[in-house]
Parts: structure tokens; sequence; C-alpha cells
């Protein structure tokens, strides 16, 4: 067989394959196939339960700026630093195994929520000469390539589609000159080569700061065998847009099935509400809801039934009320899981997520970086995101949220008790050239609709008006890093009296006043505080390099305002009175 021929039988077997997957739901590890082994084929593992490196090696590629860092924690094998070339792809590699290994199957459990690339190494005989599996989405490329003498050379490449999962399973089985790699347990690249018989193996990062290892096993033998895929609920229910009269209910199940809601104010005397048209991701709206009520619900598609659980109506205009306040829950899950323990220590209506909720918008997984971390809060408490530039405007965000406002869900507003909230889409204020961001200075649509919105009687009339952003206006209250936003957002703030600019993107906490309005950016929901520069912004006035949450109390004419780190310690507070 032919290098070309080669070439041709992955890349057919890659489509055919891929086309089953993007069917699948990304919310759990997913597959078309299930595994079976037995503990007698097992001959080396490693869980990382033991918290620490014994037995690898660690082996950086190329020179670099910052060193990259391997660590162990909860149970994964971690690399977080963005060290490596992407235009040589090279980058930081980890090595274990038995040199004279031959035949075997290698299997790992690789949790990549950064969108370059992450990948496993195989028959590694030194560090010039191995075979390697690379992936990265948002270059949709997905290669198994060779390196000899130091020289690589591609044997097997895809990239037609985006690879639409933070979490997957890998598996590779080399016997003799046969080289198969199954991705969620499906065949991916069929190849045949010959170069090396026997070697380690390894895992490595290139530029690719959220690489998470689980599990991995060699296998003298591994066997696949494909097992039909059941309906199940892999998200939710979660709540949304709980505003005067009416709430909805989302969640998502793994394959197409029906949307039936039972609500009331009890369990025994429910209402309700159902669709038959077949879908996996089910939005539900419940209308004609008492102001200030428990209400029970569960929710069910087919013969799938979740538990009851329950939220709180809208509390009627002149209510005292409490909202949290984060942003940039990317990448960083185990901090995020961490943050959400402690949110969920506090008493509060709703939640303010000011964007980069997910790394890579484009990629259907969003649950391993925000659903699942919040899944216990979001079944009763809805949460209202602004949408930020790592979401590339996809249209996973308007499919994953039911925003206020149906004509232009990325910007929307939003009346809760005295106050008046306003979520605008300003991911272009970060990079202007990109087309594919929506616009927001003088001008434009949104820009006329933010001005008609805080010019309104709604706004104007309330006592307290908040804007909500992803990037920023001013960092420390007064570093100007966006201009883009000093020119058209910050003087109608200061005209229509604006009480606070909510924002994110600068990852960390920080908090300034310019011209009495009071600008927060609360970007601490798991984002990577350790790229090129951090160090940098504890130079800005008011700026904290730490994970956080803002608690923020309004009544009547009062608002007390707190900001948490990740271990629920106060790191700042204020006070307003009208």
């Amino acid at each position: 067989m032919t290098h070309n021929d080669i070439k041709c039988k992955a890349f057919k077997m890659a489509r055919l394959t891929f086309a089953c997957l993007i069917i699948i739901s990304s919310l759990v590890i997913p597959g078309c196939l299930s595994t079976k082994q037995t503990d007698d084929e097992i001959i080396w593992q490693d869980n990382f339960e033991s918290g620490d490196l014994t037995g690898w090696k660690i082996i950086d590629e190329v020179n670099d700026v910052e060193e990259s860092h391997w660590y162990v924690e909860k149970g994964f094998l971690i690399q977080d630093t963005d060290f490596g070339s992407i235009r040589n792809l090279l980058g930081t590699t980890i090595i274990n195994g038995n040199s004279d290994w031959d035949n075997y199957t290698v299997r790992a459990n690789i949790n990549c929520t950064d969108d370059d690339f992450i990948g496993i190494l195989f028959r590694y005989v030194d560090e010039n000469n191995y075979y390697r599996f690379l992936l990265s989405s948002q270059r949709k490329t997905i290669l198994v390539d060779k390196r000899v003498n130091g020289k690589f050379t591609t044997i097997a490449r895809y990239g037609e589609e985006e690879w639409q999962y933070a979490r997957f399973s890998a598996t590779i089985a080399v016997y003799a000159e046969d080289i198969k790699v199954y991705l969620n347990d499906s065949l991916f690249f069929d190849i045949e080569d010959s170069q090396f018989d026997k070697g380690k193996i390894g895992l490595t990062s290139i530029s690719n700061l959220g690489s998470f290892f689980d599990d991995i096993t060699v296998y003298s033998e591994y066997q696949i065998q494909p097992v039909e895929k059941k309906l199940s609920i892999i998200r939710g229910p979660y709540l949304q847009n709980v505003l005067d009269d009416h709430a909805v209910i989302m969640w998502n199940t793994s394959i197409p099935a029906n949307s039936i809601v039972e609500f009331g104010l009890n369990k025994d005397s429910s209402q309700t509400l159902s669709s038959d048209q077949e879908t996996t991701k089910h939005e539900v709206m419940l209308n004609g809801l008492k102001a200030g009520y428990t209400y029970y619900y569960r929710v069910k598609s087919n013969t799938i039934v979740s538990d009851w659980f329950s939220f709180e109506s809208y509390p009627g205009n002149n209510t005292a009320f409490s909202f949290i306040a984060y942003g940039d829950t990317q990448m960083g899950f185990l901090r995020h899981n961490e943050l959400a323990k402690q949110i969920g220590k506090h008493e509060f209506d709703f939640i303010i997520n000011c964007g980069d909720v997910v790394q890579r918008g484009p990629r259907a997984d969003w649950d391993l970086e925000f659903f699942e971390p919040m899944k216990e809060i979001l079944t009763g408490k809805p949460v209202y995101a602004a949408i930020g530039n790592h979401e590339l405007n996809s249209e996973n965000y308007y499919k994953n949220f039911s925003n206020p406002a149906p004509d232009h869900e990325s910007y929307y507003s939003f009346q809760y008790g005295n106050s008046f909230f306003i979520v605008i889409d300003n991911a272009k204020a970060y990079a202007p050239e990109r087309k594919y961001y929506t616009e927001y200075e003088k001008g434009s649509e949104q820009y006329k609709w933010l001005q008609s919105e805080l010019a309104s009687d709604k706004a104007q009339s309330a006592e307290w008006l908040f804007v909500v952003s992803h990037v920023p206006s001013y960092v420390g209250g007064g570093m100007d890093l966006f201009p883009g936003c000093r020119e058209s957002l910050v003087p109608l703030f200061e005209k229509y009296d604006v009480d606070i600019s909510f924002s994110g993107h600068v990852h960390g906490y920080g908090r300034g006043e310019v011209n009495e309005v009071t600008y927060i950016i609360t970007a601490g929901g798991g984002g990577a505080q350790n790229k090129k520069g951090s160090e940098e912004k504890l130079e800005y006035k008011g700026f904290q390099l730490v994970y956080n949450f803002c608690d923020i109390n309004i009544n009547g004419s009062q608002l007390h305002f707190k900001a948490f780190d990740i271990n629920n310690k106060l790191i700042d507070e204020f006070t307003i009175e009208k």
C-alpha cells in the first residue's frame, strides 16, 4: 500500500466516523461504541490518584519564554501553559512505559478545554523517533504522523470539520504494521506503517493551556464491541428567563425525544406542558406564574423522567433581591467546580455571567466547562449570560441560552425588582477586525438599541441601572485597554447614570470608579491566570489576580456589594446609598 493509499483510506474512514460522532451529543463522554476488557489484559496503567509524577519523564521540545507545567491534581495529569510552537507543531511531552513494548493498545481519557494541540505518542523510541496522534478543534486538524531522525511525515490527516468534544477518549492499537486510531470508541484512522515496531508511550501538549489526561492504560489486547445508544437526560434541566409571569425550562437528551414539563405549586396538583416534536435540545416556557411563589417541576422525554426540582418565580417590582455576578468560566473546569460550590453557599435569586462561558464556542461540548460545574445551582436559579469573544458568535450560544430578546439574543434587557439590567454584546471591542463579532460602536444597530434602552422610562425610573458586557471599558477604574468601549459606551454610561458596569475578559478581579460610574471586572470563573503577561495586571489599580465571584444585594435605595475568592474569602466590599 502506498503512502497516498494510506491517507485516502484514513480520510474516508474519518469522514464516515466523524459524521457518526457529530450526531451524538457531547455532553457525556460520547461514542457509538462501548468497550470491554479484563484486568488480565492490562500491562500498565496510571489513573493519577497518587498525586505525583513518579515514573514520568518530561521533555520540552522547543525553547520558549515560559516553562511547561506538568502536575497531578484531583485525578488528572495536567499541563496548563501555552508552551510550544504551533508553526513547528512541537511542544512539551511526558513519557512513560517500556522500550520493549511491541504490540499493544494505549487508551486515554482526554479533557482538552483549550483549543490548540493535544495528543498521544506511541512506539516512542527516543526524542527524535516516534509515532504521534494530534488533535486541535480550533484548527480543524486531526492527524497521525511519525518523527524519523527528527523529521515529521504525516501519514493520516482529517481537516474538514471541527472536533466537537472537549472531553473524549482516544484509543490507539498498534499490532505489527497495523495502526488503528479510535476516538470515542469509533474507528477514525486505519493505517499501515512499519517504521517503528516497539517503544514507550507518551502524551503531548502544544500551546495548550487546558490539557487534562486521565486513566492512561496500556493493554496487550483490547476489544471494542458496538452497543445501542439509549435515551437519557445528559444536561439539566436548567432554568432560564424567570421574569414577569414566566420561566423557561431547558434540558438535553442523548437522542431526539419529545418534551414534557410537569409543574405547579406542589407536586400533587401539577399542570403539564408538552411538545411532540422530537429534539435533543428541549426548551419549554411556563406561563401564568404567580409572583413570589415556589414552583415545583420535573421534565420528561419519552420514558425518561427527571427528579422534582423547584424555583422561585419573579418576586415583584418592590421586593429586595440579590444576584451573583462572575465570568470567564472557560478552560479551568476544576476551578469552576470549586467556585460553584462556594457560590452555592450564598442566597441569591439569579446569576449574571459576563461571557467567555467556554473556551471555544463552536465546539458543541459546553458541559465540561460550564453546565456540569453549575448543574446543581441551575436547576433552581436562572443564569443570564453575556456573549464573550471566545463564544465566537457561535450558534451554540443561541441554542444553549434562552434570552429575553428573540430578535437579537446576544444583547437584551430585563427588569428585576427595582433594577434594570442591560446585557450587551461588545466582543468586537477585543478584536475590531473580526467580521463575525456583532457591531456595537456608534451608528450600529446595537448602539441605537442601547441608547434607546438607557433612555427608556424603565431604565430611568429604576432605582438601580446596570450594564453587563464581556469586554471592560476600564481596567482598574482608569486603565484604557479597549478604546472602542471608551469612545462608544462610556459616554452613554455617564449620560444616563449607569450605576455599575459589570465586565469580564481580563482574568481576575478589579474595581474602580470614573465619573460616578463604578466599573467591576469579575473574570475569575476558571479562565487561565497563568497566561503570558498575567502578572503585569497586578500593576492595574484595584486589580487582584484571583478566581472570584460577586454577591450583590439590593434593598430599596441601598446596594451592598461583596466580592469573594475561590475559598469564599471576602476580598472586596462596598455599600452605595441612593
